[in-house]
């Protein structure tokens, strides 16, 4: 069981160099599908995944990868039944991804019984979830725990000692989810379906620690980076999944006692220099920004005109914002009408405090230089 503290910033040198001659299996739905490409993609080069990439399921090549099985080559469906398996292999590298929409079932098995065979895998990344607990009956968040249980026994008596299980936690999702595993049936799951994935993540966390395996809380890191989930308010964007690549290489490099990548320090010189946030001295102020005229927060148009030349010596009594058409005789040119509180007499007794401009009726147009303006309704 390995704690990860600090997440490190891993670059293409430093993802071959840590997954040199390792097999990685990735197991689960099209989060995890998208957590496969971006780390096929950073292997190859120091770029972001596009959005019709993790978008895309089922095509016959990712950037070099190879569909084996399901997807294009057999039915393309939105159900329990669609099957995908891809496999990205270079002289260096083997990373194989498996669609699942259950955590255990039959077809778990003969993926257990591929990875039972040569070459055994080094790392195998998980997570099943939304499936389980929307789309199988009633009675799912409870078949979900029984099978979490089967599927840690099963991994004990499969994968050899040395191999490393990671399971990821569930990503948090909004609560207006649509599309992917969401259909219209299943539409007023929404309201608890956010903390049923929590008392999931709760369950799984303590089914994993007591088998002696490893636990990634991605709920815990990326709850707090809402804005990189995208409209659909379940899968995320390209900067979450290279966030979570690097949570998880930084989570096999403790594992593997490898040293922190300095991908940070490398890329310093490149940065342009940091720019002096506590100078507040005047003229430096100035000299980067001159001085704006203020904006008047309430600006429809109005010219700031005076009526006349002798209203600039007159005091103004009152500064509240008119909307009255009664005795308009001292009023100022500036911008707005001002009225003496005894100048304004509601017909019907309403709205007595005028000391504010929410209290003022509705029902009466603005009255503005020489010329009323009314809102639109």
């Amino acid at each position: 069981m390995v704690k990860t503290s600090n997440t490190h910033i891993f670059l293409q040198d430093d993802a071959n160099k840590l997954l040199h001659n390792k097999f990685i299996v990735i197991i689960g739905d099209s989060i995890q599908r998208g957590i496969y490409k971006d780390l096929v993609l950073l292997l190859q080069k120091n770029k972001y995944l596009r959005e019709t990439d993790l978008r895309k399921k089922g095509e016959f090549s990712f950037i070099g990868d190879q569909l084996i099985e399901g997807g294009q080559k057999g039915v393309m469906t939105n159900g329990k039944n669609y099957r995908e398996i891809r496999q990205y292999q270079t002289d260096y590298n083997l990373i194989r991804f498996y669609f699942v929409t259950r955590c255990y079932n039959t077809y778990i098995e003969s993926i257990l019984s591929d990875l039972s065979e040569d070459p055994k895998p080094d790392v195998v990344i998980m997570n099943s979830c939304l499936w389980d607990i929307t789309r199988y009956g009633k009675a799912s968040v409870e078949m979900y725990k029984e099978n979490l249980d089967k599927l840690y026994q099963r991994f004990k008596e499969c994968l050899p000692e040395e191999c490393l299980v990671l399971w990821n936690a569930t990503l948090p999702i909004s609560k207006d989810a649509r599309g992917g595993f969401i259909i219209p049936e299943i539409e007023f799951m929404n309201s608890t379906l956010r903390l049923d994935i929590l008392e999931a993540n709760f369950y799984a966390r303590q089914i994993i620690y007591s088998n002696g395996y490893d636990f990634l809380d991605l709920h815990f890191y990326l709850r707090g980076q809402l804005q990189r989930r995208v409209g659909d308010g379940i899968h995320w964007d390209m900067t979450a999944h290279r966030r979570i690549t690097n949570l998880i290489l930084t989570h096999l490099a403790d594992a593997w006692g490898e040293n922190a990548p300095e991908s940070v320090k490398r890329m310093l010189p490149l940065l342009p220099p940091p720019v002096n946030r506590f100078n507040h001295s005047m003229g430096d102020n100035l000299s980067r920004r001159p001085p704006v005229a203020a904006v008047s927060p309430i600006n429809f148009g109005v010219s700031r005109t005076l009526i006349n030349e002798s209203c600039r010596q007159r005091p103004i009594r009152d500064y509240n914002i008119t909307r009255s058409v009664i005795n308009n005789n001292n009023a100022s040119g500036y911008q707005w009408q001002p009225y003496a509180n005894d100048d304004y007499n509601p017909p019907n007794g309403m709205n007595r405090n005028r000391s504010r401009l929410r209290d003022q009726p509705y029902h009466t147009p603005f009255q503005c230089a020489q010329q009323p303006f009314m809102f639109n309704r």
